[in-house]
């Protein structure tokens, strides 16, 4: 047995009404519409929603790339972006591509000071295959004089679906709170 959503039950109620009475052809027409009506509703509910699940994946990534930047591992950091991958980092033109990220992340890696983040919000799409991901974030440095600085942002990451099943950023962009 399918499960109707509220429109769907209406739709069969309303059409099983508007059969014509009578003769032996009503109770055909009543299933024929049913069964119509079963395949319509089955076509567009039979993916499961793994929303939450895809939320939990994305969770986990960001948990595990927050540890990479902190152990300053290029390979794992770069390995979150799509190979379509963008950044956009303030006061700079679009980072786009692996290569480009790459280059873009052994420069942050090796400068001294941390960045952490943490996520506010994950939010999947309907269809399943995008998410964006907003967080806030502290960059503790040293300014020109030697003296540790602390920097407070926001951030959002837009995530694709791969092929695989895997979660990777396609847009980052993060910026410096006033």
């Amino acid at each position: 047995m399918v499960a109707l959503k509220p429109a769907q039950r209406e739709f069969v109620s309303e059409a099983l009404h508007h059969v014509p009475t009578g003769g032996f052809m009503r109770g055909r027409h009543q299933i024929h519409l049913f069964m119509i009506a079963v395949l319509c509703s089955s076509a567009t509910s039979c993916r499961r929603d793994t929303r939450a699940d895809d939320e939990a994946a994305i969770r986990a990534a960001t948990r595990e790339w927050n540890a990479a930047e902190a152990a300053k591992d290029l390979e794992k950091c770069v390995s979150f972006y799509a190979d379509n991958g963008e950044r956009f980092a303030t006061g700079s033109p679009v980072i786009r591509g692996a290569a480009a990220l790459r280059t873009e992340w052994q420069k942050y890696l090796s400068t001294p000071g941390t960045f952490q983040w943490s996520t506010s919000k994950v939010e999947i799409s309907n269809s399943g295959d995008l998410a964006y991901e907003t967080g806030r974030f502290v960059l503790k440095t040293v300014d020109k004089n030697g003296q540790p600085t602390a920097t407070n942002g926001k951030y959002v990451c837009v995530w694709k679906k791969q092929p695989d099943g895997k979660w990777k950023v396609v847009a980052d962009i993060d910026n410096a709170d006033g």
